[in-house]
């Protein structure tokens, strides 16, 4: 098939531009012809090539209802919106929403309608792997958007944990970060961006719901209900823990979690290892980009 990538057309390095790449490294995988329809926070495509099957886009912040209805006449345009429960995002969404031919979303909690195909986020495995050989370095780490919680957060552990690595500064790269997971003990995961937005939800399966275990890396993350989709519940009773919104009250809950796996190294081991196949044989880009065109 002839398939088009498209992005968010947001400034600066964000979400929907590194699961845009993903998608076109699983395009090119599974034997499409592949069309980049931007660049990494370039700006919104307006024109898209004859001759296409679909395209695809990553956020659907920058599409209109314009802009779907001139592409529509070319080809078949799906969106796939991972920022749902953002006030912002959810009301530009909400415009285009019945207009694309398909929208998908990482969460269940989506709130746009049933005629919405839930679609979790996935791993790029030619991304995210094990390194052959890759000694532990750290025994704890966690990367992520550095918001105050999360600083706190971070401090807050360092004090039980000193051999950590958190990196809030946004600027990785896939690479390094791959790494980090491959040199850490135990990935922490207790708030994410989403999260925020709500004193109580816990929505979809964040990103590193699939990158940590894709590096055979053991994660501890915030419950949700969306891993129960991923996740078996017997692994999910080990690796996950409440999403606790007071520092001070969250902190012991994690240290006494993290320092148990610590203790634990084989157990650990094998749960990494279950968690990894998991996500290889169900939960790749190349799984997502499946079901998509099943919808061509």
């Amino acid at each position: 098939m002839n398939i088009a990538i498209s992005f968010s057309g947001i400034t600066g390095n964000n979400g929907a531009d590194y699961v845009a790449e993903f998608l076109a490294n699983a395009t090119l995988i599974s034997g499409h012809n592949l069309t980049m329809l931007g660049s990494m926070g370039g700006p919104q495509a307006q024109d898209i090539p004859d001759g296409l099957d679909a395209v695809i886009h990553s956020s659907g912040f920058a599409l209109t209802p314009e802009l779907v209805d001139r592409w529509k006449k070319k080809t078949k345009v799906f969106v796939w919106t991972h920022n749902d429960e953002i006030p912002l995002f959810k009301e530009r969404l909400g415009r285009i929403t019945r207009s694309v031919n398909k929208h998908f979303s990482y969460t269940k909690g989506h709130g746009f309608g049933e005629h919405v195909e839930y679609l979790p986020l996935a791993a790029d495995h030619t991304i995210y792997f094990p390194i052959k050989g890759c000694k532990k370095r750290y025994d704890i780490s966690m990367i992520g958007a550095g918001h105050p919680w999360r600083r706190e957060f971070a401090a807050k552990l360092a004090k039980h944990f000193p051999n950590c690595k958190f990196d809030f500064s946004m600027s990785g790269t896939h690479g390094s970060i791959n790494l980090l997971y491959n040199m850490t003990r135990v990935v922490v995961a207790p708030m994410q961006d989403c999260d925020q937005f709500s004193p109580t939800a816990v929505y979809g399966c964040p990103c590193r719901t699939f990158d940590v275990p894709a590096s055979r890396a053991f994660q501890i993350q915030a419950q949700r209900g969306g891993l129960k989709d991923v996740h078996a519940e017997e692994f999910l009773q080990e690796t996950t823990l409440p999403s606790i919104r007071n520092v001070d009250e969250s902190i012991p809950v994690w240290v006494e979690a993290i320092k148990k796996q610590l203790d634990e190294e084989k157990h650990r081991e094998i749960l990494a290892h279950w968690a990894y196949e998991q996500i290889v044989e169900k939960h790749l880009y190349t799984h997502r980009l499946a079901t998509m065109l099943e919808f061509v």
